[in-house]
């Protein structure tokens, strides 16, 4: 049995597990890569074909908990300067 951990193009961990030598390859589907080791989705990612330590702030962005979102079958109005400040601290949260 061999320990495969199965990745994104990101480097995100999408799975790991273990399975017989010569199903490892056959465990990624299309755009998903495989390689064989150990790692712990919540803490590592993979870079470079290599499990590597996230930073900090990559972990906390990873556990927030889901937002709670208030009367959410009613719409909201906002202004397209308002619209716009939203999508760049969006973008900016992505980005860091």
């Amino acid at each position: 049995m061999k320990s495969y951990i199965v990745h994104d193009v990101t480097g995100a961990i999408v799975k790991t597990g273990h399975c017989p030598a010569k199903l490892v390859k056959a465990q990624a589907r299309d755009g998903e890569f495989v390689i064989e080791g150990i790692a712990d989705d919540r803490t590592q990612k993979i870079i470079g074909g290599k499990v590597v330590e996230k930073t900090p702030a990559e972990i906390l962005a990873d556990n927030l908990p889901p937002p709670v979102i208030a009367d959410e079958d009613r719409p909201a109005n906002i202004t397209k300067k308002e619209l716009t400040a939203l999508m760049k601290r969006v973008q900016d949260l992505e980005n860091s």
